[in-house]
Order: C-alpha cells, then sequence, then structure tokens
C-alpha cells in the first residue's frame, strides 16, 4: 500500500520550506505543530547544499516522552520520503537518525557537561538527583545554614528580627522560604551579580533613587493599566446586556478616571502626582446596575469590585508611602540582608553537599552548559559565545525548540550561545504556559514575536506563522473555545490578543458535528441541590450529574448511544463508549476521591490513577506510621495508629481501655508509656500479652532498623506480617501491592544515595526522603 502523502496547509507549507531566518510558530493543541517541526526537519536534510546531514541539526524538547515522539515522527516522514523518491541521500539519513540530537534540553546540557567536563573541573562520573534526593540535601543544607548562622556574632542582631513572630518550620514555614528564594535564582544567569545587586540595593540610604524604584514604579504601572482593563471588560459585559444604558458614563465617571488619571501622570512622567492620586483615592461603593438581570448584574459588580479593591490596596505599596523609609525602613533593610546572607550560604551549603555524592541537579545542568558556552571575557550585561560556542554552531546549522513558552532566562541564553541567528524554529503557545511557578518566562516567547513578520519576503528578525487549522477537534467545540477566550484574552488581560489569526478552525477531515451544539453547560443550583441531597456535598452532588450523564450518552439505559466517536485504529466511527470519556478537573486532589465514589456507585467504571496521593494512602500510611515509631517510640498519634493498624489489629475499645487504665497511675504519660504499663499492671490478661508481644516485635525491628540495611527493614516487616498478602485482597489489591512494592524500592534507593553521607542513613532521613 503507497504511503499517503501529506497535504500541509498554506500556515505549514510557509514554517517548513522558510530558509534565511528564524521561524517562530505560534500552534495552539491539534494543530500539527508535531508535524511541522519533523517536516521541516526532513525539507531541510533533503538539501544537501545547506545540511550535509540529520546530525547536523539539534532539536530540543523539554520532555523525554517528547522528544522519542519527535524522533519517531521524524522517522516516519524520512521513511515516506525515502518510500516515494528512493533517494539514497534519505536513506543514509534514515540510518544516521539514531544518533542525531533530539532531547530534552536538560539531556543536550548534560552531554555537553560530560564531553568537556574538564575545562569545568568536575568528575565526570557525576549523576543528576532526582527530586526526592535533592529535597533531602536542601532540608540538610537549611538545617547546616541556621546552625552556622546563629554563630556568627554579626548577624545575631538581624536574625532576631528576621525570625520575630515567624513561623520557624522548615518544611512549609519561613524558614522554607530560603530554598524559595534559591530555587528562583535557578533562573537567573548570573547568581554572583545577584547577590551582589540586593545587598546594594538593601544597603542604599534611599532605595527610591535607586533602579529597584524605576522597577518598583513598573509594577504599579503595570498593575494600574490591569485594572484599567478590568474596568473595561465589566463596561463590555453591560454593553453586551443593555447597550447604550446609563451606568457606562456613571462608572466611567467613577472608576475608569481616577485609574486613567494615574496612567496618564505616569507616562508624563509625574510620579509625585501619580502617587498623590493614589493615596487621596477614596473607594466608592460598588454596586449592582439596577438595570441588568440578577445574574448578569452580580458578575459585574464582583468584576468592578475587584478592580477597585485593587486599586485601593495600591496605596500599601512602601514606594507610595512617604513615612515608609522613617518608620521601618531600616529595619527591614537589615532584615533584608540577613536574608540574602543566609540564601548565600545556603547555596554553598546545598553546593558541598552535592560535590560530595558526585551529583548535579537540573539547574546545575543548565548553568554548566552556559558557563561552557561563555567567553570569560564577557562582560556582566553582554554574553559572548565561547570556542566551544563557536564550534558546536559550526555543527549545528539548525536548531529547533518545542514548547518554546516553557523557555527560561538560562535556557534561552543556551540558545544565544548556541545559534549564529537565522536558521531557528521556535514553535510554542503562549495560552498553554503553565510552568511560571518553576522559572519557565513566556514573555521571551512574546518579545521575539513582536519584531517577527507574518510576510516570508520581510522577516529579518524572524517569520511568524500561526497554525490555526485544528485536527483535534470538530467546529462546535472550537466555536465555544473561540468565543470564550476571545473575549477574556486580550493584551492588557492576558499578555496576549486572542485575534483573528489565534481563532481555531477545523479542519475539513474529521469535522463531523460542525454546527451542531457539542458544547453543554450544566448549572446546578446550590441551594435546591443541597435542600434535596441534605447528606451529600456539593461535590458529590456534582458527580452524580456528571454520573447520570455519562449513561445517558453511552446508553446505559436505553441500550443505544446517543452518538458516535471517531476511532483512530478502526478507521471509522462507532457508538460511544464509556471508555471515550475523560473527566477534567482544575484541582483533582480535594474533588477526585468524591466522583470516584459517586461514578462507582452509579455503576460507572472509573480508572484515576490519582484518586489518592501516593502517602495518603492507607498501606503507605500505615508503614510511614510504622517506621516513624521504629525511630521515635514516644510518637504518641504514629504509635495509636500502629496499633490499631492490621500490623496489630488492636481494636478501638482496646486503645481505650489502655488510656483509662494509665489515669489510675500518677503523672501525665505519653502513649507509649501507657501502653508498657499495661503491660506491667493491665487487668485482662489476654490484651496484656498482646501488648507485650507488639512491644517485642517493635523492639526487634528497632534493633535490625539501627544494625541491617532500610531494604531489608521494610522487606522483614511484609515478610512477618504477611501484609503484601493483606492488601492483595483489599479492593484495588494490585495497585496496593504496588505501592508497597515502590516503597521498598525507594528503600533500597535511599539506601545507595545516603550511604555515601555519614550519619544520614537513619530512618528518620528516610521518612523525610
Amino acid at each position: 500500500m503507497a504511503e499517503k502523502k501529506i497535504e500541509w496547509t498554506e500556515q505549514q507549507r510557509r514554517a517548513i520550506e522558510q530558509r534565511g531566518s528564524d521561524v517562530l510558530v505560534t500552534a495552539s493543541a491539534g494543530t500539527g505543530k508535531t508535524a511541522v517541526l519533523s517536516g521541516r526537519c526532513v525539507d531541510i536534510v533533503s538539501d544537501k547544499d545547506i545540511c550535509p546531514d540529520v546530525w547536523s541539526i539539534l532539536v530540543l524538547t523539554f520532555t523525554d516522552a517528547a522528544a522519542e515522539q519527535m524522533r519517531r515522527r521524524i522517522g516516519e516522514q524520512l521513511e515516506a520520503a525515502v518510500k516515494g523518491s528512493g533517494d539514497r541521500h534519505l536513506r543514509y539519513q534514515l540510518m544516521l537518525l539514531a544518533g542525531a540530537d533530539i532531547s530534552t534540553i536538560h539531556s543536550f546540557c548534560k552531554r555537553l557537561i560530560t564531553e568537556y567536563f574538564y575545562k569545568l573541573g568536575l568528575d565526570p562520573t557525576f549523576r543528576v538527583i532526582d527530586a526526592d534526593e535533592q529535597g533531602l540535601l536542601k532540608t540538610e543544607a537549611l538545617e547546616q545554614t541556621i546552625e552556622w548562622a546563629w554563630e556568627q556574632g554579626n548577624l545575631v542582631q538581624g536574625l532576631e528580627q528576621l525570625f520575630r513572630r515567624r513561623d520557624l518550620r522548615t518544611n512549609d514555614g519561613f524558614l522554607s522560604k530560603i530554598i524559595d528564594v534559591s530555587d528562583f535564582l535557578d533562573g537567573v544567569i548570573r547568581r554572583g551579580q545577584w547577590y551582589e545587586r540586593a545587598m546594594v540595593l538593601a544597603e542604599a540610604a534611599n532605595p527610591y533613587a535607586s533602579e529597584l524604584a524605576e522597577r518598583q514604579r513598573q509594577v504599579v504601572a503595570e498593575r494600574l493599566r490591569y485594572i484599567q482593563s478590568q474596568l473595561r471588560h465589566a463596561q463590555g459585559l453591560y454593553e453586551a446586556e443593555k447597550s447604550g444604558g446609563s451606568w457606562v458614563d456613571e462608572s466611567e465617571e467613577k472608576f475608569v478616571k481616577p485609574v486613567e488619571r494615574c496612567i496618564e501622570f505616569l507616562e508624563a512622567g509625574e510620579w509625585e502626582k501619580c502617587a498623590e492620586e493614589i493615596r487621596g483615592f477614596e473607594k466608592p461603593r460598588v454596586n449592582k446596575p439596577k438595570e441588568l438581570g440578577e445574574s448578569a448584574g452580580e458578575l459585574v459588580r464582583r468584576t468592578v469590585k475587584k478592580a477597585v479593591d485593587g486599586f485601593d490596596e495600591l496605596r500599601s505599596l512602601a514606594i507610595l508611602n512617604p513615612e515608609y523609609l522613617e518608620k521601618v525602613g531600616g529595619g527591614v533593610s537589615l532584615q533584608t540582608r540577613v536574608l540574602v546572607e543566609l540564601v548565600r550560604k545556603f547555596d554553598e551549603f546545598y553546593g558541598e553537599a552535592k560535590r560530595e555524592v558526585n551529583c548535579l541537579d537540573f539547574a546545575d545542568l543548565e548553568h554548566y552548559a552556559l558557563k561552557l558556552l561563555v567567553s570569560e571575557e564577557a562582560s556582566e550585561d553582554e554574553l559572548k559565545p565561547s570556542a566551544t560556542a563557536l564550534a558546536l554552531r559550526e555543527k549545528y546549522r539548525y536548531i529547533f525548540v518545542d514548547e518554546y513558552q516553557d523557555i527560561n532566562a538560562v535556557q534561552q541564553a543556551i540558545l544565544n550561545m548556541l545559534s549564529a541567528g537565522g536558521n531557528d524554529l521556535y514553535v510554542g503557545d503562549v495560552k498553554q504556559s503553565i510552568y511560571a511557578f518553576r522559572g519557565a518566562k513566556p514573555e521571551i516567547f512574546l518579545e521575539h514575536l513582536k519584531p517577527a513578520s507574518a510576510d516570508p519576503k520581510r522577516a529579518p528578525k524572524g517569520l511568524r506563522v500561526d497554525l490555526n487549522t485544528n485536527w483535534r477537534s470538530v467546529q462546535g467545540i472550537l466555536d465555544f473555545v473561540n468565543e470564550v477566550f476571545g473575549r477574556i484574552m486580550t493584551a492588557g488581560f492576558a499578555k496576549i490578543d486572542y485575534d483573528e489569526s489565534a481563532r481555531l478552525r477545523a479542519a475539513e477531515e474529521g469535522t463531523e458535528g460542525a454546527g451542531e451544539a457539542v458544547v453543554e453547560l450544566h448549572l446546578i443550583d446550590k441551594e435546591e441541590s443541597t435542600k434535596a441531597n441534605a447528606h451529600y456535598n456539593s461535590r458529590q452532588c456534582q458527580a452524580a450529574m456528571v454520573a447520570r450523564r455519562i449513561r445517558q450518552m453511552v446508553g446505559a439505559e436505553t441500550g443505544k448511544a446517543e452518538f458516535k466517536v471517531f476511532d483512530k485504529q478502526a478507521g471509522g466511527y462507532g457508538a460511544v463508549e464509556y471508555r471515550d470519556v475523560v473527566i477534567l478537573m482544575r484541582s483533582p486532589a480535594k474533588r477526585v476521591d468524591d466522583y470516584v465514589e459517586v461514578l462507582r456507585l452509579a455503576g460507572v467504571p472509573v480508572s484515576c490513577e490519582s484518586a489518592t496521593g501516593y502517602f495518603e494512602t492507607t498501606e503507605i500510611s500505615d508503614c510511614l506510621s510504622l517506621l516513624k515509631v521504629l525511630d521515635n517510640v514516644q510518637r504518641d498519634i504514629e504509635l495509636a495508629a500502629v496499633l490499631r493498624s492490621p500490623f496489630f489489629k488492636v481494636s478501638d475499645t482496646e486503645l481505650a481501655k489502655i488510656k483509662i487504665h494509665s489515669r489510675s497511675e500518677e503523672g501525665r504519660k505519653n502513649f507509649y508509656e501507657c501502653v508498657a504499663g499495661y503491660c506491667e499492671s493491665g487487668p485482662e490478661a489476654e490484651l496484656n500479652s498482646k501488648l507485650k508481644k507488639v512491644l517485642e516485635q517493635i523492639k526487634r525491628w528497632r534493633v535490625l532498623a539501627r544494625r541491617g540495611d532500610l531494604g531489608d527493614l521494610v522487606w522483614q516487616i511484609y515478610r512477618e506480617t504477611g501484609y503484601l498478602s493483606f492488601v492483595s485482597a483489599l479492593p484495588n489489591g494490585r495497585a496496593r501491592r504496588a505501592n508497597l512494592l515502590k516503597l521498598h524500592e525507594r528503600a533500597i534507593q535511599f539506601e545507595g544515595f545516603a550511604s555515601s553521607r555519614a550519619g544520614n542513613l537513619s530512618l528518620r532521613r528516610f521518612v523525610e526522603f
């Protein structure tokens, strides 16, 4: 059978065939971006004059799965091209593909560091630690940092001010912010320079005359423009319901003009007038437009109130309060200097810990790679390529980057050193950027898009190609998406306009259902639902509605499905089945258990990998409680949990008897002492004997924990208690058994990691790990 030739859209063809300039592709989900990237790769290697072989192309993604998919798709298109033309050169490229540089950015950085380790002074046998190991090392480094800080006489006063009235827990309290700041610096190109600038700004006699003040003014300007866009959005909502109403004029005078006056002052460089306007703002009452209905009026009111509250909150910013320096400026300056010093020392201890076990984390991979690629002669403000970078420029004639919206500043600097410009392809979608919490900066993509041109003949600063033909959804769904995004995505509100170039259109194939009402919106009256179902919470009521609708779709009652869906494997349409349905949630952690329970009760088969977090599952919780008790038997809650667990099967009534018996003895006791006391003088011989066996067992396991391996300890517990067999007989037994086996594997992994760090191979450290 002949291979079906890909029919490219005009947009896709433009991205594939453009030469002599960078290409920036904005591609929503389902618009064929992977096909375009692989198609451009094949198109380029087909021309020996511009690209000798596939090894001259560097393809970078953000996940291993995406990298393997990219390699497979390039291979498929190369194979199709070979079959169509019989070209020996293309057949040779297909052979070379296995060794082509198609990987994640971190994998590329690791290869680079391994090859040039001698220039960095690194041991080439280093390994990359995972997130759990990294967290353990950081916890240890944080403890070292705090101990070191209290020993420094010049820091004690600042530490007392910094820590006063703050939660000092290391896991999620104020001390964890030291780790958070360090994590933030992973995305900063020059870490040492940041420390120096932070100290200079903290010590400045008048911070309002520094560059920090200018940045703060920019923040105020950005917030003002955001507030303005919120108010304009509220007016648009009103106009959509009642065009020409009087409320718009009233809101213009009452809400919009104060904001716009501030913006005008800022644009004219009159900061003091802007600050005075904000400080003098008297927060008005925000009422519902009377001429609108209940729901529409409330939506407009809430939108305006949010904007007005945001404008009123600006007055609390330090830069808008002249008395700030006099009242708290000195104290804040001291605390800032101490915090910066703590972060600096934390980084030092963390770096030493990594060197001790010869490992790097993902941020290290990026920074060491950048160090290799930047010339030592480069200034602090301008990076210049090193000899290594120039050699790699000769090797990589073309660079392709997928998911470009997730790039960070360090990764972009690496690309800048690798690229000579004019031959790069960047593919991404700012609307899909969700990794800002880990340093991603979609603004980088937006900045590259600004000077780019949509005209292939006039694109010296890059060709912009917007892919908006969608092969994944029917037109009815796309119409709904376009309608919603067109209203909420504006440059002022979401930093990007959802304009005509972004609107999605269904491909000609697979558009069955176009024009139909394929999107349903179900509203549940919370009050009425609560009255009718007093014993159920709102999530369970929602889940019941979803379960009922799913059963209707698949025809559970009638025996006939409501509609058909396209089956790729069968190559045609078939009746919708349970396995065709997916439920998406904004935050499944607190909601999914209710849904799973209700769906199963309704007879809807459901599969959910995250119904309960791994560490919250009963079997893992039992094991961790036991390990905590073996580390320290004085832990009351964990000991009570272990006693009533399947390990020892002490009933709630028996636990109560233990506690009641302890009251007859003098002195306040922890629960372990209550158990030990019952073993000595408890009135019930059977319970007395049972508890003695429990304490003897715990004592034996504690000895094993001190003398043996953690992996052996965990397996011994499984074997002696028959716990693996017990959980296998419970509902979802296979998954529960797999969870326990995974815990055993983690114990072995921890031993391998911690054995090289003296004094750290303990149950307490393992539980933290």
